[in-house]
């Protein structure tokens, strides 16, 4: 692999994307690039991002977000054409992918085989838990680097082995490349140093005024935001990690092994947090989707972001990160309603919140789950009442078809969703068990036969049937129980409703 390459510049891909034509279109924008672009910025060396998703300002959206091109029976493909891409691209020196999301995949590859067919002395290298995951597959077309931990320091580390030589490529942690036919693999170390050691992300060069446009933010905007209302959105993250190992998620295997402890919970300082906030403002930004994986695990921390986000009064998406057991506290031996943790919420802004219920089935919960929270122990038609009372909308998600379920766990999540709808909730969700590369789930499916070796990751998705093998409940029934109790339990005029309560609450705030 070349080095001494004088000053390396970096394009920073998010690659178009593939949907299922029954989903809602949403450009990535993840924070993964930002956070790439700001610390090669503090060390000097140039970048830039290119979504290809919604293109650049010589692209019309038309032809490009609203652009969809069927490439299967159910998928469909958005974003800048191959010859755009290809002209993007001709004026750098490395070009960097992030690959999270499985059902991407092939647009990752569609990426690696333009470059190497176009500009094959161009150096290719992509990250996220799925290219490292999958990183035999990337190799295979044309990647030369795979990162496979945080990103932040090795992508300085290798545009310093481009720029002088040194470290060595051989010495630059949480990386995989090949060396001839081998794939050299050089673990990451265990991270000890505080999370605001990283640079702040650089929001800036996202194609924000292309994002606002569009406006379909992230944590959706139903109900508290006005559909004719320019939502100027960011992301935001406040803290990395989850203490919890559920085995349908990437985190369950982020706590060792060649990437490192990634997976460990770690929080910005308040200081940090509030930096941040200042940033998007000066950003003009009016409202973010708060994207931490576990934002409520630290309760006295909590309160202070609130604190904050109530200062700086953005409008607020629906937040990421929270698990059922957060709003209870125990008190006596029993699980009581948080009712502070609710109020403050309600009052930094928050209007909304998704319940992740997982299953009705308490011992799927503790199975798959990390036994986060008891059935029996807290009472969850109550929390919905609670929240509605405030002012919170709720709704609920559910996973269904897990390897082992059977018909009558099933019947339980649906008798389950049915009690919280009773309670309150605006909607509930149904997500067919995925078993995604980089979870336990995904190894243990091979191992057990439920997966077959030849499986692929276009097959994958929250809305597609089950891939496993073996079964207790047959595919074509869970299939059919899963489009009813979505039809039958979410009730149209229940959300209508909800979303017109809301508009009134927002008018009513606009004119005092």
């Amino acid at each position: 692999m070349k080095s001494k390459i004088k000053n390396p510049k970096f394009l920073l891909v998010y690659p178009p994307q593939q949907f299922e034509k029954k989903e809602i279109i949403r450009p990535e924008g993840t924070l993964s690039l930002p956070y790439l672009a700001a610390s090669l910025a503090e060390a000097g060396f140039h970048s830039q991002i290119l979504d290809a998703c919604v293109g650049t300002a010589k692209d019309k959206l038309e032809e490009v977000f609203y652009r969809e091109k069927p490439i299967s029976d159910d998928l469909v493909r958005v974003g800048m054409p191959e010859e755009r891409i290809v002209e993007e691209i001709r004026d750098f020196d490395v070009i960097a992918v992030t690959s999270i999301f499985t059902q991407q995949t092939s647009r990752c590859l569609e990426i690696g085989e333009l470059v190497k067919k176009f500009y094959p002395e161009k150096l290719l290298i992509a990250g996220g838990v799925n290219a490292r995951n999958l990183k035999d597959h990337f190799f295979s077309r044309g990647y030369d680097v795979i990162f496979t931990s945080e990103g932040e320091k090795p992508i300085v580390e290798f545009a310093k082995f481009l720029h002088s030589g040194a470290p060595t490529i051989a010495e630059i942690d949480g990386i995989a490349y090949k060396k001839g036919d081998k794939v050299i693999i050089n673990p990451a170390k265990i991270i000890s140093t505080p999370l605001d050691d990283i640079a702040m992300p650089l929001w800036e060069k996202l194609p924000n005024e292309r994002y606002w446009k569009i406006g379909r933010i992230w944590g959706g905007r139903q109900g508290w935001i006005g559909s004719d209302d320019y939502v100027r959105y960011a992301a935001i993250i406040t803290s990395r990690g989850c203490p919890y190992n559920c085995k349908f998620c990437h985190i369950s295997k982020e706590k060792e092994g060649e990437c490192g402890n990634i997976g460990r919970f770690r929080v910005h300082s308040l200081n940090r947090v509030e930096q941040e906030f200042d940033k998007l403002k000066s950003l003009n930004v009016n409202t973010i989707f708060v994207n931490d994986d576990c934002l409520l695990a630290d309760k006295k921390r909590i309160f202070l972001i609130l604190e904050l986000l109530k200062k700086y009064k953005f409008s607020l998406a629906d937040v990421n990160g929270v698990n059922i057991t957060h709003f209870f506290k125990r008190i006596k031996g029993k699980f009581v309603i948080d009712d502070e943790l609710i109020e403050a919420l309600y009052e930094a802004g928050f209007r909304k919140v998704s319940l992740p219920f997982e299953s009705g089935s308490q011992r799927i919960l503790d199975k798959y789950c990390s036994g986060k929270w008891n059935i029996e122990k807290v009472d969850t038609a109550a929390l919905v009442k609670r929240l509605d009372k405030v002012g919170i909308a709720a709704d609920g998600n559910f996973m269904i078809g897990w390897p082992d379920e059977s018909p009558e766990e099933l019947t339980s999540t649906f008798v389950y969703a049915k009690r919280m709808m009773n309670a309150g909730m605006v909607g509930c969700g149904f997500f067919i068990v995925q078993p995604f590369p980089g979870t336990i789930l995904f190894e243990e499916a091979i191992k057990n036969g439920q997966l077959s070796k030849s499986w692929h990751w276009d097959d994958l998705g929250w809305a597609k049937g089950s891939p496993f093998n073996n079964i207790k409940i047959d595919k074509k029934v869970l299939r059919y129980t899963w489009g009813l109790a979505l039809k039958l339990l979410n009730e149209s005029g229940r959300v209508k409703e909800f979303i017109q309560q809301q508009t009134r609450i927002k008018l009513k705030e606009r004119k005092e």
